[in-house]
């Protein structure tokens, strides 16, 4: 495992970690997937562990068209859009956006069989990253919102002092 895909699985659990401390109580599995953040989270597990079953070998990895990660991509994809477009957060939307740009790195693929090697893995890996950054920037927001939430509620309940 090189160093891009080994950083790649750190940062993906460091955020899990934040992005669980910060649900909130939400009751059931279900109320904590309407949480975009973690919705999101659920999704990169999902893709980056079916990348990793089902994904062919690093030495065989993007000389030919990947089909796995094709399929993986597009799920990915519709994923991101749908929870984008039901939550109406920007950094999901900006997210799906990316994802886009990579999934059309197979397209190139199957429309140039003759396309470089390295020039059809940037493509399809350059969003990796860049989502996982739009995700920290989802939960920082979200734990921004709750403290500043939880401040309201502690200065609603002292009460007001006239001089």
């Amino acid at each position: 495992m090189d160093l891009y895909v080994a950083s790649f699985w750190v940062f993906l659990v460091a955020l899990s970690v934040l992005a669980w401390r910060g649900r909130g109580h939400a009751q059931g599995i279900a109320e904590h997937l309407r949480q975009p953040e973690l919705a999101v989270m659920a999704l990169c597990w999902i893709a980056a562990l079916a990348t990793a079953v089902l994904g062919s070998s690093s030495a065989t990895r993007f000389y030919n068209l990947e089909r796995s990660l094709l399929v993986i991509d597009c799920g990915l994809l519709a994923g991101l859009t749908i929870i984008g477009v039901r939550s109406g957060k920007g950094w999901v939307l900006c997210a799906a956006a990316l994802h886009l740009l990579s999934t059309t790195a197979h397209v190139a693929r199957i429309t140039t069989p003759g396309m470089w090697r390295l020039g059809y893995q940037v493509m399809a890996e350059a969003s990796s990253y860049p989502v996982l950054l739009l995700l920290a920037l989802g939960i920082w927001n979200r734990h921004r919102a709750s403290r500043n939430a939880e401040r309201s509620r502690n200065s609603s309940r002292e009460p007001h002092r006239r001089y």
